[in-house]
């Protein structure tokens, strides 16, 4: 169901202006995942606990209407760009800000961060999931939010026994807790996607460290084989757990999950020794 926010916060006719002056000067590239927001952006940040001291970094400057926007709220901002050709409708936007940075690079190739802040994105579809696994592997982001294409945002948010839980579910909720914030229709976007977007807010509960390296590994070759009971391939790693190996991959919670994978890296070294 489409919530009276979006209705409310924005019209038909500004939807049209701006898609209409994004099409006549600019031509999106599928293959970036490329989907500006058009929607109402001071609701948008009303929906964040972003303060005046904050550092920010965002991923997906755009056209830089919401990198502004954040810039009047907080401290710094720094946003990444892979897109250069965006520079002009980008510099037209922060001209004036004096605390806004924006570096023209693929930010999964970033290694120099902040010692804390906050994350902002409309994640372009097509590189979500391998920027919020990158954020969990930088501990001095403690919280943020993003928008995301809605099917992707109900499996990173699922929970044990839905179809939707997964690999990428297990392995996010190691370390961030997330909260569904609104749903997005599909028109408050240009291009305009196929699907609807959801806005979620995370925040660490987790630090990363070196023998979590194999974790994505180890979780995806459980689902690889989603099908079949536990017992048929992870009774080794249930050590000293209270855990039913007659459950599926699908059953088990996040916390259990981490038990069995310090089981396993407990039996990699051991045969290593």
């Amino acid at each position: 169901m489409e919530d009276s926010f979006n209705r409310r916060s924005i019209t038909r006719d500004k939807i049209l202006s701006k898609a209409d002056l994004l099409k006549q000067k600019f031509r999106f590239k599928k293959s970036l995942g490329q989907n500006i927001f058009i929607g109402n952006t001071q609701n948008l940040l009303n929906l964040t606990n972003f303060m005046d001291d904050d550092f920010i970094i965002e991923v997906g400057t755009g056209t830089g209407d919401i990198t502004k926007e954040i810039a009047k709220r907080v401290e710094f901002v720094r946003s990444y760009e892979i897109d250069e050709r965006l520079k002009e409708f980008i510099n037209e936007n922060i001209i004036f800000y004096k605390n806004i940075e924006v570096k023209y690079m693929d930010f999964l190739l970033e290694d120099k961060f902040p010692e804390s802040f906050k994350f902002f994105s409309n994640l372009p579809y097509s590189q979500a999931a391998e920027i919020l696994k990158k954020c969990s592997m930088i501990n001095s982001l403690k919280e943020g939010y993003f928008m995301i294409q809605k099917e992707l945002g109900e499996r990173i948010i699922s929970k044990e026994g839905s179809k939707k839980y997964g690999a990428i579910s297990i392995f996010l909720q190691t370390f961030f807790s997330f909260k569904s914030m609104k749903e997005f229709n599909k028109d408050l976007f240009y291009p305009k996607p196929k699907v609807d977007s959801i806005f979620i807010y995370f925040k660490r509960i987790r630090e990363w460290n070196d023998e979590f390296e194999l974790y994505e590994t180890f979780l995806k070759d459980i689902f690889s084989r989603r099908r079949k009971k536990i017992k048929k391939y992870l009774s080794d790693y249930l050590n000293d757990m209270n855990i039913d190996t007659n459950l599926r991959p699908e059953d088990i919670k996040v916390e259990d999950y981490i038990k069995i994978y310090e089981n396993f890296i407990r039996s990699k070294d051991k045969s290593h020794s």
